[in-house]
């Protein structure tokens, strides 16, 4: 693959991850409004639902495609998942790439609960970490803006 078509793909995954995550800010907007301490509504139950499954599509995109991408891109081995993510902090993404592996483990955990258990407990994590996300976006995007990748 040309330097040009890695280009292009790196550059594809960045702007899904960007287009994923304006969906994301639009759960955390609506999330303002839900006691999830209470007994939840139908319509703020959805609204958590949305959240969760919206934080771990993020989380996959960030690390599956985009820093996976970007590696590929600067032709760096991201054969290891632990590899892409100390990468994503040498690049200046996250100040500790620990951040990236809580994320992806909140993600999984995620993946393995029912709303009736613990999930609940889980929400305000879910926001927190969907907040750093955001700040990482940022970071993503003006390192693509500098090394003229996209934009």
């Amino acid at each position: 693959m040309t330097f040009k078509e890695r280009q292009e793909l790196f550059c594809e995954n960045l702007r899904l991850f960007n287009k994923t995550l304006l969906w994301l800010k639009k759960s955390l907007e609506r999330m303002s409004t839900v006691n999830v301490n209470g007994t939840l509504s139908e319509r703020e139950l959805e609204a958590v639902e949305a959240l969760l499954s919206r934080y771990s599509r993020s989380v996959d995109i960030l690390i599956n495609r985009v820093l996976r991408s970007l590696d590929y891109l600067e032709l760096e081995d991201s054969k290891r998942k632990l590899d892409v993510v100390i990468r994503a902090e040498k690049r200046g993404f996250v100040d500790d790439y620990n951040k990236l592996i809580e994320m992806k483990d909140l993600r999984n955990e995620l993946a393995h609960e029912y709303l009736e258990e613990r999930l609940m407990d889980k929400v305000k994590e879910v926001v927190d970490k969907s907040w750093e996300l955001l700040k990482i976006a940022e970071r993503i995007n003006a390192y693509s803006k500098e090394m003229k990748y996209c934009f």
